[in-house]
This record gives C-alpha cells, sequence and structure tokens, in this order.
C-alpha cells in the first residue's frame, strides 16, 4: 500500500518454532496509530498465544492424516488412500462423462534383487522406480503403491487408448533407468497392464481387476511390455 497512507505491522504465528502464518495489521489515516492501533496489537497478539496450541493440533492431525495415506517408503499413495478416494475419484470422471485410465504396473523379477543383493538394494529399486513412473504421469493422476513392487496409476479424464501409451512410456522410462548401487548398476523392466473405467466396466473395482489381468498377460507375453484388456482376457462367468 502507500506508505504515506497507511503503516502495518506483521505478526508471526509460531508454530512448533516455525513461522506458521502472519497475521498483518493496517493502520490507515482514520485510526490513531499511536494509542488505539497499539492497544488493538496488543490484544490480538494476546489471543493469537491463545490459539497457537489449537492450530497446531490441528496442524499435526492434517500432518497424520497424510501420513497414513502414503506409503512410507516411496511416498506414494497406498492402498488405504485408494479405498478412502475411490468413490470421489470415479464419480467424478463420470460426471465429467470422461474415463479413467488404469495401469497395473509390475516389476519384472523383482524377487531377484532381493534374493541377490538384499532388501536395502531392493528399496533402493523401489523407490527409484517410483520416482520414474510419477515423473511420468501428470500432477492430476494418481500414483499408488499397491502392493510389493506393483504400482497402481490412475489416469484422470483420458482420451481412448491414450493410458495405452502412457504405459508405453513408463515401461520406455524405467528400462532405461540406471540404478546406481554400491560396486555398480541395476536396470530393471516392467510389465504393464492396462484398462479404462468406465470403457472396461461400470464397476471401477472390476476395471482395476481387468488392469491386473491384462498385467497377467503381459508376463505371460514375456514381461517388459504393456498390454490392453480384452473382454476375451476374462473367463469368468461374473466379477
Amino acid at each position: 500500500m502507500d506508505g504515506d497512507k497507511h503503516s502495518h505491522i506483521c505478526v508471526p504465528i509460531m508454530i512448533s518454532g516455525n513461522v506458521g502464518g502472519v497475521v498483518q495489521f493496517i493502520c490507515g489515516k482514520s485510526i490513531n496509530c499511536d494509542m488505539d492501533f497499539q492497544n488493538r496489537i496488543s490484544r490480538a497478539k494476546q489471543y493469537i498465544r491463545e490459539i497457537q496450541p489449537v492450530i497446531e493440533t490441528k496442524r499435526l492431525t492434517q500432518t497424520l492424516k497424510e501420513s497414513a495415506v502414503r506409503d512410507a517408503l516411496t511416498g506414494l499413495y497406498n492402498r488405504r488412500f485408494l479405498e478412502e478416494s475411490y468413490e470421489n475419484i470415479a464419480a467424478g470422471s463420470i460426471r465429467r462423462g470422461k474415463s479413467l485410465g488404469l495401469l497395473m504396473c509390475d516389476l519384472d523379477y523383482f524377487k531377484n534383487i532381493n534374493d541377490v543383493y538384499g532388501h536395502d538394494v531392493g528399496d533402493v529399486v523401489l523407490k527409484e522406480t517410483s520416482n520414474v513412473i510419477r515423473k511420468n504421469v501428470r500432477a492430476s493422476d494418481f500414483v499408488i503403491r499397491f502392493g510389493g513392487e506393483e504400482f497402481l496409476v490412475i489416469l484422470v479424464d483420458i482420451r481412448e487408448d491414450e493410458a495405452v501409451k502412457v504405459g508405453e512410456k513408463i515401461r520406455e522410462k524405467v528400462e532405461e533407468t540406471k540404478i546406481k548401487i554400491t560396486g555398480g548398476i541395476i536396470q530393471k523392466t516392467i510389465s504393464v497392464g492396462v484398462s479404462e473405467f468406465p470403457r472396461d466396466a461400470q464397476n471401477f473395482w472390476q476395471a482395476i481387476k481387468y488392469a491386473d489381468v491384462a498385467l497377467y498377460k503381459a508376463k505371460e507375453k514375456g514381461r517388459n511390455r504393456v498390454v490392453r484388456f480384452t473382454q476375451d482376457m476374462w473367463v469368468e462367468e461374473k466379477y
């Protein structure tokens, strides 16, 4: 603001030793900045001191809630997040008249890494793979550690067959990635099964199952490939 018309004072809100926010007080010409303004600031500071524990508790609660839906190793969303959020994700897609692309991704021969190099190296491979996947999708998409070395990617508002292209991009980037370990590097491949909701199934979890079926076909055909689900792959009578 114009300095010759207004003055202002900023009071920090301290949360756990850090600045969690700032309250700005502006003194205009109509306010007595010498006495009345200072009294208001004094009362405000007292109020801020009293509400700091409440703000800190709410922030801690939010942090704990966020950590509950994140995988500790990779930082990706976990199965709990999916179970709590899938209805909103699916409903939003249907409301917009769009489709979700579902990519079920699984590292090839991952057990060999743990057996030969140990679980610490296995963890490094999982973290690097999760970074590759995350970098090759949009910020609006969801990447979930579905279990072990398996990742689920939910692509929001895609065009028909666009999910296959994204799956192929992820497959190529994973194959190209050189993961540094003690004494050398590791390069891994990944298999991807693809389905679309609601094109392939009106039930969200059924569509995920279809992506998993396509993943199985990718493994069966030799791994390191992307396979799109087709109805002939589903031989069960019902989901």
